[in-house]
């Protein structure tokens, strides 16, 4: 339950609203500065304010070493790499996103990547047919009619398949093919 649950409707407008969270826009790119600035008034919890007196600042570049001394957390938009322990990279270029982070990040969270991003999956071109087919729903029997093999040789391209695409069984597979553009439709 929030705490502004239990105060009566009446007294809820005399509780102190939250100071606004000052961002710092060191954006080079024109579109994109413009595209922040327009989308932070939906963001009524933040407000633009000078570097000098901001809690996060926002850039599209790294910040030279100087801009350190004052330990403000930066968040770096694009795909550079996190050059100092103040920043956090996050490669979205999408103003609500960028925002949205800002205000976790001024807010005193921190944003970590849990884990790498997948590795490409790499099917050799009999997996890749065995795949098709398993999106059409064929069945081993099947399989091996129509690529002209045995079942047991089926059985253990499908089992390649799936383990390959960390899938947990046919139909598991099939998704992850579809979402990963493996096969086309």
């Amino acid at each position: 339950m929030s705490p502004s649950a239990s105060v009566p409707a009446a007294e809820r407008s005399a509780l102190p609203a939250a100071a606004p969270l000052r961002i710092g826009l060191a954006i080079g790119d024109a579109a994109l500065l413009e595209a922040l600035r327009a989308r932070l008034p939906f963001h009524p919890g933040l407000i633009e304010s000078p570097e000098e007196d901001a809690a996060v600042i926002i850039a599209d570049a790294p910040l030279v070493q100087a801009d350190f001394e004052s330990r403000r957390p930066v968040l770096l938009i694009g795909t550079q790499r996190r050059e100092h322990p103040n920043e956090t990279v996050v490669e979205s270029l999408d103003p609500a996103f960028v925002l949205a982070a800002a205000t976790l990040i001024a807010s005193g969270y921190r944003i970590v990547r849990d884990h790498a991003p997948p590795e490409p999956v790499h099917l050799s071109s009999r997996e890749k047919q065995v795949l098709a087919l398993l999106v059409e729903g064929a069945s081993n029997k099947l399989i091996a009619r129509r690529l002209d093999i045995s079942v047991h040789t089926a059985k253990f391209h499908v089992t390649a398949v799936l383990e390959k695409l960390g899938a947990q069984n046919r139909s598991d597979a099939v998704a992850i093919a579809l979402r990963e553009g493996l096969v086309m439709l």
